[in-house]
């Protein structure tokens, strides 16, 4: 049974308790939980509408009625509030200065069948690292992309890097994981055109036609876009590149593209 900080007397649930345990193993592993680690992530998955299992308050370390008021609006609301330690709370989150705070969440679940728009989508194929992962959710959430399909994806969404590099977006942008086949087939059916970010593009980005539905397809930090993604490309485009280095980061790849799109998009 959770333990609600209102109730006087009461000790702090330690480190074997249930929903502590679901914290770690949210932080560590697979599957559709994910560690909100202090008032701005709480907030993040409160504002997105993210289903919220439970919320971890440690009175010690919490500080600001910001706080304290969502702990008790959400208690109202049934969630379940456990009130730990201060050594408990400092094992369960990452982040420096603790501010008393942490959730357990859930990402909403979402198929290719609940985007309604398709004017800007990103394509994420093959992504190794969360954070980038994250700045490109971030990129297409502040770029009004419609959605993220992640593809022969080898993070996972519920990763804490995700949720950090993204600001929260994650909670809110609808990131759909699913095959590059099915994501292909998809954006076919909606005249979509793909447009693949590529060093070897034969045009830079900045000069190709951009306007109209389009997806920017993205691929690995190691290995670059696929031969599926390139097979399957309306246009090439690059980056210029005029130092030493032959690429971008995937993040910053995928930043100029979506904005580039979303500028042409405009005019």
């Amino acid at each position: 049974m959770a333990t609600s900080h209102h109730e006087a007397g009461r000790a702090p649930a330690g480190i074997g308790h249930p929903l502590v345990r679901r914290y770690l193993t949210a932080r560590r592993g697979p599957g559709e939980s994910v560690a909100l680690e202090g008032l701005w992530a709480l907030r993040a998955a409160v504002d997105a509408g993210a289903p919220l299992d439970a919320v971890y308050i440690c009175p010690s370390l919490a500080r600001g009625a910001e706080g304290l008021a969502l702990v008790a609006d959400l208690e109202r609301r049934g969630v379940p509030v456990v009130a730990v330690s201060e050594r408990v709370l400092r094992r369960m989150v990452a982040r420096d200065g603790p501010d008393g705070l942490a959730g357990l969440g859930r990402l909403r679940r979402r198929s290719l069948s609940d985007v309604r728009r398709w004017q800007r989508v990103v394509v994420v194929d093959g992504c190794e690292l969360p954070g980038n992962l994250g700045t490109i959710v971030r990129c297409a959430d502040g770029a009004g992309a419609d959605a993220v399909l992640v593809t022969a994806g080898r993070v996972r969404l519920t990763h804490p890097l995700v949720l950090k590099a993204s600001m929260g977006t994650v909670l809110s942008m609808p990131v759909i994981r699913c095959a590059p086949e099915a994501a292909r087939a998809w954006l076919r059916r909606r005249g979509v055109r793909l447009v693949v970010a590529d060093p070897d593009g034969p045009v830079s980005y900045r000069a190709a036609d951009l306007r109209g539905p389009v997806a920017v397809v993205v691929g690995s930090e190691r290995d670059g876009v696929s031969p599926f993604w390139r097979a399957a490309a309306d246009q090439r485009v690059a980056i210029p590149m005029l130092g030493r280095a032959d690429s971008l980061n995937v993040g910053h790849a995928a930043a100029l593209v979506l904005y580039e799109v979303l500028d042409q998009q405009s005019r």
